[in-house]
């Protein structure tokens, strides 16, 4: 990890430290008074649902402080250390890599917990009786982006009905309600939907920066085809709206809607619980949690935290990520009943990962 992000967690979380130093959490033998959790962006609205629940279910418990990053930096800041200066959990939507568990152990994070909370999916869908046309992730970014490709020059993107875009999709216009910047949903559409479409295409392949490149694919245009709300708004708002308009919402919000709303298959898949569960429908990630057991632990009578195995335990009950659980209206898709079941035993064990 880099010199300024070390810099950066340090600062962010040693005013944290220091108050803490004369308060009833260090008369418990503990150096800090509540969880730091990191969580990357498109698992924001996952791990902040937990944190409240949490907050709420056990009295006298602090609120965790909260930082988001994109999966990497989220990954590299858990595995910076060990300590009161570093976070103690990760909540994000990507499997912790060979390469990065060994950087955590070279770094003395050596007993990591890893659990599986659940699958996100994010769909596209139209009215129940409308067309269903099939999309590629690729169409849909040519469509939706800000700019075009024209002759390997950015252009502003005035494209009106998605004939424009493929001569095999219908002539009808481009209108798409989204979910608001900064939500879970979006997180997701911009990851899986949006980078998947724009990742091949050579004009921003040649981009040298990621987050230029990253800007390329994910940044929207303005001029009314789409129209931004909150996520839970979508659906509502999607019943409501002309013929031909497509809503980016949750399998959950699929569910919900008793068959009102349609998913439209992407990429020749269409998303089905089983396309879901088995990952075969593209615009899917499981949402990992990793904990670091060695701030649980009490080394000469001190501490890091107290608090990490109940979180784990809120994380993974049935009321959280089970069918019907208040994570379902992030889109989470919860994993298969023994699935489930064996989360459970690894938060109550906080058994080691190893691999």
């Amino acid at each position: 990890m880099g010199r300024f992000r070390r810099l950066l967690i340090g600062l962010s979380l040693a005013s944290a430290s220091l108050a803490c130093a004369a308060s009833p959490a260090a008369a418990q033998g503990v150096m800090r008074d509540r969880l730091v959790i990191i969580a990357s962006t498109s698992a924001g609205t996952v791990s902040r649902m937990l944190s409240a629940s949490f907050t709420e279910r056990f009295e006298g418990v602090m609120e965790p402080t909260q930082r988001t990053l994109p999966t990497s930096g989220a990954l590299e800041l858990f595995c910076a250390g060990v300590g009161p200066q570093t976070p103690d959990i990760a909540v994000v939507v990507r499997r912790m890599p060979r390469s990065m568990l060994e950087t955590c152990q070279g770094n003395g994070v050596r007993d990591v917990v890893e659990m599986r909370l659940g699958l996100s999916a994010v769909l596209l869908a139209v009215r129940r009786g409308e067309p269903t046309v099939n999309l590629t992730s690729r169409q849909v970014w040519e469509a939706l982006a800000a700019e075009r490709i024209v002759e390997e020059e950015f252009v502003p993107n005035r494209r009106g009905l998605w004939s424009e875009v493929s001569p095999l999709l219908p002539r009808s216009e481009i209108r798409v309600l989204a979910p608001n910047l900064g939500t879970g949903t979006n997180g997701l559409f911009e990851d899986m939907i949006l980078e998947g479409g724009c990742r091949d295409v050579q004009a921003v392949r040649l981009i040298f920066e990621a987050a230029y490149r990253r800007s390329k694919c994910v940044t929207l245009r303005e001029d009314g085809r789409v129209q931004r709300m909150g996520g839970l708004e979508v659906p509502a708002a999607l019943l409501a709206s002309p013929p031909g308009t497509i809503g980016v919402i949750t399998f959950d919000q699929l569910q919900a809607s008793g068959g009102n709303l349609v998913a439209l298959s992407l990429d020749g898949v269409v998303p089905s619980q089983a396309s879901i569960y088995a990952q075969d429908y593209g615009a899917t990630r499981v949402v990992y949690l990793y904990a670091k057991r060695q701030h649980t632990r009490l080394r000469e009578g001190v501490g890091v935290v107290r608090g990490i195995r109940e979180f784990l335990n809120e994380a993974t009950g049935e009321a959280a990520a089970g069918p019907g659980g208040y994570l379902s209206t992030t889109g989470l898709v919860p994993l298969p009943p023994a699935e489930r079941a064996a989360q459970r035993r690894i938060a109550e064990n906080m058994t080691l990962l190893s691999r």
